[in-house]
């Protein structure tokens, strides 16, 4: 491909550049990427305006790349005119949506889609779609939260992908690698900042899955109402959809009866136990029984039947496969050691650690124990996210940790004290510990258990961000070591 060929194919969008004739003509370009660490000399780079531009255009122009692209006003970049060619656009984009259709367009529609948005358990929901369809004979990738992985659920590893939804050209290359290996199915975590940010534009999905709604990325989105229009855009790049009619504000996409409801009259309906789920479709009824804990996973492997059974495949099929699949790490995990019991949830919403508290206060009355949970305020999430959290801890726990994660530069006695000002008047000092990091939280809730409690330990389970650092963490590395030490002690 050459220069000429990209500047067809966004010409509508050129506002202006300072390229030269004979690269306009003829200069080759290889491939093309927004992350400056993967640029090769014959590669286009994207730049997105921000407020780290300057750095990244000085770290791509090491590079030498054939040309930059930015949607920063034209001649921004005039004081670089003699060392690179820089292409200047007023829509960052739709263009990068159409160069990723111009350089990835033949891959992209090698493969099927299957996208699945809402506030709290995307990231299961997706595993538990991909991992039915990989049961059933099809090759999935599952993208999210978690990274990449293919269809034996084995990692992938992809410099320098976002944590959730990949950013356009990252994207492309992924659906290249699957492409290229003849996969059936991509299942993706579409978040409400990436489909601002048209980052899926370019795909077209057989299924769009619209699971619940509740705040969150206000910092982002300013407002319900936006965060709310940004999930909705998700229906118009897909050619189906499955909603959750509990959640009134998806309602409005329901084109027919086939929707999922734990009480509506819909053509798929479902009832969560302790250890199984009761599934209705039209006006049969089945029975699941998992092989693992959690009715919040439940909700999820639920939601992964209907998203198979909407897209047409056999329900006595899907229904059989459904007691074979588990659900990712760290999600309602159980483990022991020793006298110790844990339950390991990534719950860090504040509708996601209610629901998640609540199930292990089933499962602890069911064993006839106690249970201690550890509930995290996240610096990076924003004060006003602490304080819904700590409204919606239940009540009637037998020892409450509270303890700050995730603090990037926040102060975490700040964060521990709003959520201390925020609990229900249950919790005071007599069943109420404090610590200012996740493995120092991790530390008070063994010191208050014993043979008789179950700990639960909610939050961002994963390396934790301190004052520009990024410190390993890892739970049940943690615990086992701490546990280890302590007994030698």
């Amino acid at each position: 491909m050459n220069a000429a060929t990209v500047f067809e194919t966004i010409r509508e969008n050129i506002t202006g550049y300072n390229v030269r004739a004979e690269m306009y003509n003829g200069a080759a370009v290889q491939g093309i990427t927004s992350m400056y660490q993967n640029l090769g000399e014959d590669h286009i780079f994207m730049l997105k305006a921000s407020k780290n531009s300057a750095k990244y255009l000085q770290e791509a122009i090491l590079r030498k790349p054939v040309l930059i692209i930015t949607d920063f006003e034209e001649d921004a970049f005039i004081d670089f005119h003699d060392e690179v060619a820089i292409c200047y656009v007023d829509d960052f984009a739709r263009v990068s949506i159409r160069l990723v259709e111009l350089f990835y367009g033949e891959h992209i529609r090698n493969l099927k889609y299957i996208a699945v948005t809402g506030t709290n358990g995307k990231t299961t929901t997706s595993h538990f779609i991909g991992r039915l369809l990989s049961e059933l004979g099809y090759k999935v990738a599952t993208i999210g939260t978690l990274g990449v992985f293919d269809g034996a659920y084995e990692k992938v590893d992809f410099a320098h992908t976002t944590p959730t939804t990949p950013m356009h050209f990252e994207f492309a290359e992924i659906i290249k690698y699957f492409s290229t290996r003849e996969y059936d199915y991509i299942v993706y975590e579409a978040t409400s900042i990436a489909l601002d940010q048209g980052r899926t534009g370019f795909m077209r999905n057989d299924l769009a899955v619209f699971i619940n709604f509740s705040p969150e990325h206000l910092d982002y989105h300013k407002t319900m109402s936006r965060y709310l229009e940004s999930k909705l855009s998700l229906a118009e790049l897909s050619d189906e959809v499955l909603v959750n009619m509990d959640a009134s504000e998806y309602r409005v996409l329901a084109k027919d009866r086939h929707h999922f409801s734990e009480h509506e009259d819909t053509y798929y309906r479902y009832r969560t136990d302790i250890d199984h789920i009761d599934l209705h479709v039209g006006g049969v009824h089945y029975e699941v029984r998992p092989r693992f804990l959690g009715e919040h996973n439940y909700i999820n492997l639920a939601t992964g039947i209907f998203a198979l059974l909407k897209l047409g495949h056999d329900v006595d099929a899907v229904i059989g496969t459904a007691a074979k699949v588990t659900p990712p790490v760290h999600r309602f995990e159980l483990f022991s050691e020793g006298q110790h019991q844990f339950i390991l949830d990534f719950a860090h919403t504040p509708v996601a650690i209610k629901e998640s508290i609540i199930n292990a206060m089933k499962y602890a009355e069911k064993m006839e124990k106690k249970l201690i949970v550890m509930v995290t305020g996240i610096g990076l999430r924003g004060y006003g996210k602490i304080r819904m959290t700590m409204e919606l801890v239940p009540e009637g726990l037998h020892h409450l940790v509270l303890a700050a994660e995730q603090v990037g530069y926040e102060d975490e006695e700040k964060i521990v004290g709003m959520m201390q000002k925020h609990l229900p008047a249950s919790y005071d000092d007599s069943n109420t510990t404090t610590a200012l990091s996740r493995q120092e939280g991790i530390i008070r809730a063994i010191g208050n258990a014993g043979a008789d409690t179950i700990i639960l330990l909610t939050g961002i389970n994963e390396p934790q961000h301190y004052r520009g650092d990024v410190i390993a963490h890892d739970d049940r590395q943690f615990i086992l070591q701490y546990l280890s030490e302590s007994r030698k002690a």
